[in-house]
């Protein structure tokens, strides 16, 4: 294989201890990209071997079982360890010292190893005793509350996506690989550490600054975060200026909860009349119109209620539309609407599917996001397929995940030497010396180049003149997560004179990146083939949509078509829902089903396809280290989206269907569900039996254990029982001291979570920073921190904040900066 074809992680040797998701899916994408990942684990194996998503997670890897409790087995794993490139733990602290295979300890057998350790809540703080399983984490986080208002009860909700393990995953890629970047100038590893805790921060987008910047202002007490974000998606669409009303103001403590029971009618959910369910997100007034026109009711604009759609002055108008829309969707089947919309590229509508479904989407099997993989078993499987897509390097997906212990009699001669290209700026941030222009918008691409920011990198963000969109949704909240830390520069790309900017910014990058459909980027003269004549080592990123060919890429999508396609969306709703024959259902109970599924996308789907594109660019970065050449990347929110489902998007004949979020979203089953204590509320996650036993005996209640194999709801109702006598806090003390898996869940948001919880500050998740317009406010930290390398976070960057620099340092002067301000070419502050 030619040097320009071998995987980007080709030579690579990963030596991989981690378990269940997170670390299994890290090194899984190493793995589909090259690496040589042999999986040490104990003599009972990996205790996700029971789940279906193993042989997805761990294909293409090597299994060697080893007693870490034993002198020759720490000898086994001392002597693989000694030529690893990388190693991967997901051990609780103080776990892996005893086991012989901390980082102190493989340090010094191996220095330059890059050492990734994935905890649930970091290796210090108040809950890093906890065992740290998805759910737990999400009840500390604050996470469950942000699903309290789908089903129809009071209380936290039990989120059905892992989030929090597919994040950890991706941020312990990216932090292996800027790590292995920084060894090239050091010729030393490192530790890169990843908490499942900050691995939910990214899911925060705006509670967090929604928060500090309303207590400058009149306070709104008593509101959850579903209300608050409600109001923020609503506010400019139904009662703010776009409706020309500038003298309506907008005070929280009108709202009343019938108010959040009415979608805006560009974003919302709706039914055919053979019972599939659509999401439609047309975000922009044009996309809006376009949703109407295909839904042949242009009419409707001829009311003068709805004359400025999407914005609707009165709730009862926004009631009365939505039920247009409701009954007009379920007047015709799927494939005809199917037909229609195929005609309609500018409209945003999509099939809500299971994940296992969404195997079969035209466009994810155009892209080749499917792959055909032999299962354990010997049968074949559908799996889904490589996170990105490179110009100039394979991907080696298609061996199976291993027999447990299959290899341990394999001899693992040397590493394949990595070849060196470049070496990068010592010092700093592991990314430092690397400049990153951007040319994306809205959120989920945007948000991609704030995590290279945080490590280091110089991030320039080319807005158009006016500004992003993110500027102005969410009353601006959106542009503090987008703008931070970056430099922003407004430039007119529809004109000769600022595309001639654009390309002087393009030969001095190491990396590019856009989220535009097609044919859009050429029309600006910032395609790949153009950016590769001006630098042809740029690491080019098309965070696309859908993607950049087949039948839908044209299309546009938020976060909800991809939470839609994902599979995110249908198992959030809880089950039972969407209710079969909803279609029949009168228009007030349909009404009820249709928000249900709406609330149920929530905002996952932007931050899971960032972190994504993040990964992508660091594989392309290491891909260039090695060759010294840059090449074009695509990545896409769908298959990002099926990566955060890969738990269950793995489909085979006979494969068991996976357990079910109960219809009041309280969990999966008895032994792993929310439970009322007689002050707040518990998450118990007995996943093991010992776990099982552990519980029933601390509550003197042994007769239980052999309900192990029953859980059934009686059971339920039993442990909801005992766990009603104690307040929830007094129920994690004790629990925790004797390893019981339980956590009491925070009833604070997350945002506020963050701000107020010092634990987050203790640990560089929340750090302060200065803004001249804002002054001084908390913004997220670390997603991921380092032994040798340090992290970067500025403040919110308003429009043009940057232009007059950069124009500077691209040689122009003084003069011929204001003509191009005055021509509209550039936007800039004006000059102090």
């Amino acid at each position: 294989m030619s040097e320009r074809l071998r995987p980007a992680c080709d030579g690579l040797r990963v030596v991989d201890f981690s378990s269940w998701m997170a670390g299994p899916l890290a090194t899984m994408i190493l793995a589909d990209n090259g690496a040589d990942v042999i999986k040490i684990e104990p003599p009972d194996g990996d205790p996700a071997r029971s789940m279906p998503a193993f042989q997805a997670w761990n294909r293409g890897k090597k299994s060697v079982a080893v007693d870490l409790k034993s002198d020759a087995g720490r000898e086994r794993a001392l002597e693989l360890l000694r030529d690893a490139d990388v190693v991967v733990t997901s051990f609780r602290p103080g776990v892996a010292e005893r086991l012989g295979v901390s980082y102190e300890q493989v340090h010094e057998a191996n220095p330059r190893a890059v050492y990734a350790a994935i905890t649930g809540y970091g290796e210090e703080g108040k809950f890093s005793h906890l065992k740290g399983y998805e759910a737990l984490v999400c009840a500390k986080f604050g996470r469950m509350m942000m699903f309290e208002r789908i089903a129809d009860r009071d209380g936290p909700g039990y989120p059905a996506v892992a989030c929090a393990s597919y994040s950890a995953g991706m941020l312990a890629v990216q932090g292996i690989l800027a790590a292995l970047h920084k060894r090239r100038s050091t010729g030393r590893g490192q530790k890169v550490s990843v908490s499942l805790l900050a691995s939910l921060i990214p899911y925060d987008l705006i509670l967090w600054i929604g928060h500090q910047l309303r207590e400058r202002g009149p306070e709104a007490e008593g509101q959850t975060a579903t209300m608050f974000l409600q109001q923020l998606m609503g506010r400019r669409q139904q009662l703010g200026s776009d409706n020309g009303d500038e003298s309506k103001t907008y005070n929280p403590r009108e709202v009343h909860r019938p108010s959040f029971r009415v979608p805006r009618p560009n974003y919302l959910t709706a039914v055919t009349k053979d019972g599939v369910w659509l999401q439609f997100a047309n975000t922009i007034d044009h996309l809006c119109f376009a949703q109407m026109q295909a839904l042949d009711l242009l009419e409707v604009y001829e009311d003068e209620r709805f004359a400025k759609l999407p914005a609707v002055a009165e709730e009862a108008d926004s009631e009365a539309i939505w039920e247009i829309i409701l009954e007009r969707v379920r007047s015709k089947t799927y494939d005809e609407w199917r037909a229609i919309f195929d005609t309609f590229e500018n409209v945003a509508v999509e099939r809500i599917r299971w994940p296992r479904e969404s195997v079969t989407h035209r466009q994810v099997l155009h892209n080749g996001n499917v792959v055909d993989v032999p299962g354990l078993q010997g049968q074949p499987t559908k799996q889904v397929g490589a996170l990105v897509r490179f110009s100039a390097n394979d991907t080696t997906i298609g061996a199976p995940a291993p027999q447990l212990g299959e290899h341990n009699d394999a001899s693992f001669g040397p590493r394949a030497s990595a070849i060196d290209g470049a070496t990068p700026a010592p010092g700093g941030g592991t990314l430092s010396g690397i400049t990153v222009v951007d040319f994306s918008q809205w959120i989920a691409a945007p948000y991609s180049t704030g995590v290279l920011a945080n490590l280091g990198a110089r991030v320039i963000r080319v807005e158009v003149p006016g500004g992003d969109f993110s500027r102005y949704s969410t009353d601006g909240l959106l542009s503090f997560p987008m703008t931070q830390g970056k430099e922003s520069i407004a430039l007119d790309l529809k004109k000769p004179e600022g595309q001639a900017i654009a390309h002087r910014l393009i030969a001095q990058a190491d990396i590019v990146l856009h989220n535009f459909r097609p044919g859009v980027a050429e029309k600006l003269s910032i395609d790949y083939a153009t950016c590769r004549n001006l630098n042809p080592r740029a690491i080019y990123l098309n965070a696309a949509s859908y993607g950049d060919s087949g039948p839908d890429c044209r299309r546009p999508a938020f976060y909800a078509i991809a939470a839609a396609n994902g599979g995110s969306q249908m198992r959030q709703a809880g089950q039972g829902h969407p209710q079969p024959g909803s279609e029949a259902l009168p228009i007030d109970e349909l009404k009820d089903e249709a928000w249900r599924l709406l609330k149920a996308a929530e905002w996952n789907a932007d931050p899971i396809a960032a972190l994504g594109s993040a990964t992508a660019l660091l594989l392309g970065l290491h891909a260039r280290d090695r060759s010294g050449e840059g090449q074009e990347l695509l990545t896409s929110m769908l298959c990002s989206n099926m990566y955060a489902n890969s738990d269950e998007l793995i489909d085979y004949e006979d494969r068991p269907e996976p357990p079910r979020v109960d219809s009041e979203l309280l969990g999966l089953g008895p032994l792993y569900r929310l439970y009322e204590a007689s002050e707040g509320w518990v998450f118990l996650a007995c996943l093991r039996r010992n776990e099982w036993e552990a519980f029933c005996n601390a509550i003197d209640r042994p007769g239980l254990i052999a309900k192990w194999e029953t859980q059934d709801g009686a059971l339920a109702d039993e442990i909801a029982a005992v766990l009603r006598t104690r307040e929830a806090d007094e129920w994690e003390r004790v629990l925790a001291e004797r390893d019981v898996p339980i956590a009491s869940v925070e009833t604070r948001d997350p945002g506020r979570f963050c701000l107020e919880d010092e634990t987050m500050r203790e640990l560089g998740h929340m750090v302060e920073v200065e803004s001249p317009v804002y002054g001084t406010y908390m913004r997220h930290g670390a997603l991921q921190t380092f032994s040798d390398g340090e992290l970067t976070f500025g403040p919110w960057e308003p429009l043009g904040g940057h232009t007059r620099s950069i124009l500077s340092e691209l040689g122009f002067d003084e003069a011929k900066v204001e003509r191009l301000i005055d021509g509209s070419i550039v936007e800039a502050l004006t000059a102090s």
